[in-house]
Order: C-alpha cells, then structure tokens, then sequence
C-alpha cells in the first residue's frame, strides 16, 4: 500500500543538522524516504512520503508539498 503522506521541505545551511536529524524528523512527520541534497528541481520532485534536505530555501515550491521548515523548526519535532 502507496504512503499518501505529503512531502515536507527542510532547509538549512551546510553543518546545521539536516543529514544528522534526518531519519528522526522523517519519523516524526511520518515519512519514509528521505532525500539529502535535492537540487530544488521539479524534475526531482515527488509529492508523497519523502523528506527533502536542501541548503537554500527553494526557490521553486511545489503546491503539492504539505509543507517547507527550517531546520530550527524541524529539530522542534524531534526535541524530547
């Protein structure tokens, strides 16, 4: 059965904790894959169960993504 879990943006600048955290902030939004790097790309895009780490707040932000955080905002999800 196919996740119809939206897609969630996390930006952040290189060091921040995006790749660290990463497997823990898919967690907690319920996702299970996970993109490092994305290019910020509609080529790249898919709208459903992924994570996307990306350095620069996207430019280019696909209406079918649930929602775009920073990495400051995603670290609360995760904070016990």
């Amino acid at each position: 059965m196919q996740s119809t879990q939206k897609s969630y943006i996390v930006h952040g600048p290189q060091g921040s904790g995006k790749s660290l955290h990463a497997k823990a902030i898919a967690k907690a939004l319920g996702l299970s894959k996970i993109k490092d790097e994305w290019d910020g790309t509609e080529r790249s895009w898919k709208p459903t169960d992924t994570l996307y780490l990306t350095q620069a707040v996207p430019r280019w932000v696909p209406s079918d993504a649930r929602r775009v955080l920073s990495i400051e905002d995603a670290k609360k999800l995760i904070a016990a």
